[in-house]
């Protein structure tokens, strides 16, 4: 999580590399996040060593009345990009769990054919 700022910009690249899943998140309340996405997915990928990679889009702060980018903006972008798409409120939690149960989901096939053992502890996995 680098937030998009643009003095963690040279350690990016590693973050994709060998990613089995990718998260994008813009704020619904803000359009220009929402223009920022395609730099992103471009970001994704030239990086990612990983084409069959799970891509998430996720628009956040939907407990906010000042809606910039439309559900349906967001939906799109997601089909253009096939992607994975919901929407939450960080502050609220809604549909936090369920973003990061839904990725976890489409990538765990991936980790059936490595020679990897998931124990759950707790809140996380130990592989």
């Amino acid at each position: 999580d680098t937030a998009g700022q643009e003095r963690f910009r040279t350690l990016t690249p590693s973050y994709y590399r060998g990613a089995q899943g990718v998260i994008c998140v813009y704020d619904v309340s803000n359009r220009q996040t929402f223009e920022r996405l395609g730099h992103w997915m471009h970001e994704v990928d030239v990086y990612s060593t990983k084409s069959d990679a799970v891509k998430m889009l996720v628009g956040n702060k939907i407990d906010i009345s000042n809606r910039e980018v439309s559900r349906e903006e967001g939906l799109e972008f997601a089909k253009k990009y096939r992607m994975l798409f919901i929407e939450a409120s960080a502050k609220t939690r809604e549909g936090v769990q369920c973003a990061f149960e839904e990725l976890i989901e489409k990538v765990f096939p991936f980790f059936r054919f490595a020679f990897w053992h998931v124990q759950p502890t707790g809140k996380n996995f130990k592989f």
